[in-house]
């Protein structure tokens, strides 16, 4: 999930996020807001947090429900243009081909 880092509670191990989507058009479509636990004991996860607006996390999804994040990926502000041009790109490809 591509999220936004929106307020770390450290002391909870919990992180509010925002899920993001990026649509056909290569805007970045927020969801909904999550509030997601963190491993305890985990630093690279929170320290990930910490330095990044922008974050690819994974998560144990009991009943479809979200619940811990398990890992995630800074993503750079140019990571997150390029996937945006990538999806303006299929987009525009899967069009080309109707």
């Amino acid at each position: 999930m591509l999220v936004k880092v929106n307020h770390l509670q450290e002391s909870e191990n919990k992180v509010s996020v925002t899920l993001l989507d990026i649509d056909d058009l290569g805007s970045v479509v927020p969801m909904k807001d999550l509030v997601l636990n963190v491993l305890p004991y985990d630093d690279s996860i929170i320290d990930k947090m910490k330095t990044s607006n922008h974050v690819m996390i994974f998560t144990e999804d009991i009943d479809n429900n979200p619940t811990t994040i398990i890992s995630a990926i800074n993503f750079t502000d140019e990571e997150l243009n390029n996937e945006k041009e990538r999806m303006i790109k299929a987009v525009n490809k899967e069009s080309s081909n109707f």
